[in-house]
């Protein structure tokens, strides 16, 4: 995906988790997707320090990085996981990879917050203090977003779906 379709589908979705409405499993979907495209982003722009640095780029994802990911995480915490644990609640461990996965949204957003100030002195044209500095939180990021999502996938989603074609409904519906 280029860059400007990306950012603009950083930015819908920034609108649409803001209010999600539908299949909780079909937005999850969604913001997988802008996470996933997100953490490419964040690669492209690791990849470009120390000389070829977008900085409209920097500057869109600083503004819009931290509130994205608090958005998604609320629809995680808020209706998502409240709706896997009444549809899950007895299947083995699911209370415990819940908690695992909160845990990791606090994290996450720490971590949202201190690379949206990078991004924004990237965005800013200054040469970066340590290149190499924000390029390893730039990765560390990305990479652990990823691990997340996979989690998330691997622990979560696939026993949702499992419940769905033993016979139920969608998380809403069911």
């Amino acid at each position: 995906m280029n860059q400007p379709a990306a950012l603009d589908l950083i930015d819908e979705s920034a609108r649409f988790f803001s209010e999600p409405a539908g299949d909780p499993l079909v937005a999850l979907e969604k913001a997988h997707l802008t996470q996933l495209t997100l953490c490419d982003m964040l690669e492209q722009i690791a990849d470009s320090i120390p000389g070829q640095i977008n900085r409209e780029v920097c500057s869109r994802l600083a503004a819009g990085l931290l509130p994205l990911i608090r958005d998604i995480h609320q629809f995680e915490e808020e209706i998502l996981y409240p709706q896997a644990l009444d549809r899950l609640g007895t299947a083995p461990e699911i209370e415990s990879t819940i908690r695992r996965l909160r845990y990791e949204h606090c994290e996450d957003e720490c971590f949202a917050e201190e690379l949206a100030d990078a991004l924004y002195e990237l965005g800013t044209g200054k040469a970066p203090r340590n290149p190499e500095a924000i390029g390893y939180m730039l990765r560390g990021f990305f990479e652990a977003m990823r691990r997340h999502i996979a989690f998330e996938h691997e622990h979560l989603v696939r026993l949702l779906r499992q419940t769905a074609t033993d016979g139920q409904q969608g998380l809403v519906t069911g």
